[in-house]
């Protein structure tokens, strides 16, 4: 038997509010398109809000742009003044966003955070980031 294949799942833990009667886990929402589901959680830290979503799609659409990308390819372009450098899943961007605020009010971070070897299969291009 070959071990199986688990699919990156990302959960954004968006607020603990108070303890109220034991329930568990409860579906508040799915969407089957973004493949994200948001719950509600009741467990010793109170009621909860959590968000999941696989990440597969958003991972292999990154490492297809990755494989396109060649250093150079915007010299000369005068029609092309911004480059993509990430495609990070939703549930993971709010809680980014909840962690170091807007990206252009806090570039600094959110450039280290895509720097992060960590991080890389998030990238859309290679290089360095400046």
């Amino acid at each position: 038997m070959g071990a199986a294949s688990v699919a990156p799942t990302f959960s954004s833990g968006l607020g603990r509010f108070f303890y109220g009667r034991a329930m568990g886990k409860k579906l508040l929402s799915s969407d089957p398109l973004m493949r994200k589901k948001t719950w509600m959680t009741d467990d010793a830290d109170g009621l909860g809000i959590v968000t999941e979503q696989d990440a597969t799609p958003v991972l292999d659409a990154a490492k297809a742009e990755e494989a396109e990308w060649r250093p150079g390819q915007m010299i000369g372009n005068t029609q092309k003044h911004q480059q993509k450098v990430a495609e990070i899943p939703t549930a993971l961007y709010f809680d980014l966003l909840a962690k170091y605020g807007d990206p252009k009010h806090n570039k600094k971070k959110w450039m280290r955070w895509l720097q992060d070897p960590d991080n890389k299969h998030f990238r859309t291009t290679g290089g360095r980031l400046v």
